[in-house]
């Protein structure tokens, strides 16, 4: 798409979208170009949001062949993919979604990739992921002013977080004040479009927060599921693998270790956790990549305030999160 006019075509399909955040945020999107590394439930989700709204690209990292326990979530992919490139496999399926956006695959590991690769890129958003690639990552995106979203489900526990930059700027409509010819009781309903700015952390930055500091009020609105990532990339790191049956005295050793290090009372987070931090639920991974995929669409268009900069969700509490966490 080289041209900034919208086609009749394209005001038909997006209708609905223009009405709701404009034309010249929808003429951002179908300029945007994405990268989303990791096909998983989540990556899946993300792909099938962010294709519809009509971006210029979205390009399909990941490196792993489809296994059986991938059907359970994965969207983009059938039985018969099993043994396949991942990413390969979920292209069909995401070009379906909408025929106007150019779908593009790359199998190669992205540890292979140069920092190059990543400049043709507007967004990236990474999923399963370990804590070493989600450094690695947010500071070339840092360094190449891309937006930055990472995330991931475990169980009935997903969350994802927000890097959008030093500075971002984005706009807001807000009702618009009185004249001096209408009545003080008068109703408004007109609005204003409002410029503000936010500023966000590195995802280093945000795991050095002294949760020490924080006020009883704080704490009863946190989420645990910030340990649980802690918990689950420290096991990763253990094991080199995912936790499986079996695993819960190993992962609550870790629970209280991950806890003592961050100064918190072991009861902040139960217990019964690892019975349900094991694999990547399709509802769970539907509610993340929602709310995810809404972020990213945000980020892309300057459109509303985002969420900064983390967003948890606690499926056996059926309770989503939003928390910023900074040094």
């Amino acid at each position: 798409m080289t041209s900034d006019a919208i086609s009749k075509e394209e005001l038909d399909q997006y209708d609905r979208q223009i009405r709701l955040w404009g034309i010249d945020a929808q003429k951002r999107l179908r300029k945007a170009n994405v990268l989303i590394i990791g096909l998983g439930g989540l990556g899946s989700e993300v792909v099938k949001n962010i294709v519809l709204t009509g971006v210029n690209s979205i390009t399909l990292l990941d490196w792993r062949n489809v296994v059986q326990e991938d059907l359970n979530s994965q969207l983009l992919i059938t039985p018969d993919c099993v043994d396949q490139n991942i990413a390969e496999s979920s292209r069909n399926r995401a070009q379906e979604l909408n025929p106007n956006v150019q779908i593009c695959v790359d199998s190669d590991h992205v540890t292979r990739k140069d920092e190059k690769f990543f400049q043709q890129f507007d967004v990236i958003c990474l999923t399963l992921s370990d804590e070493k690639l989600r450094l690695k990552m947010n500071t070339i995106c840092r360094l190449k002013n891309i937006k930055f979203f990472s995330g991931d489900v475990f169980g009935f526990f997903g969350y994802f977080f927000t890097d959008l930059g030093n500075i971002y700027e984005y706009v807001v409509e807000v009702p618009a004040k009185k004249t001096d010819h209408e009545p003080e009781k008068a109703k408004v309903d007109k609005t204003v479009t409002v410029k503000r700015v936010t500023e966000f952390c590195t995802y280093a930055d945000a795991m050095e927060e002294d949760w020490t500091k924080r006020s009883r009020k704080s704490l009863k609105n946190s989420s645990s599921v910030f340990f649980i990532i802690q918990i689950y990339d420290e096991f990763k790191r253990n094991f080199n693998r995912p936790p499986q049956d079996g695993d819960k005295d190993a992962l609550l050793e870790i629970k209280r270790k991950v806890l003592s290090r961050n100064g918190m009372k072991e009861s902040f987070l139960s217990d019964d956790f690892v019975d349900f931090c094991r694999s990547a639920l399709s509802p769970v991974c539907a509610i993340v990549g929602g709310v995810l995929g809404q972020e990213m669409i945000k980020a892309i268009s300057g459109k509303d305030q985002p969420h900064n900069n983390f967003f948890f969700y606690d499926g056996l509490k059926h309770l989503g999160v939003v928390d910023k966490i900074s040094p």
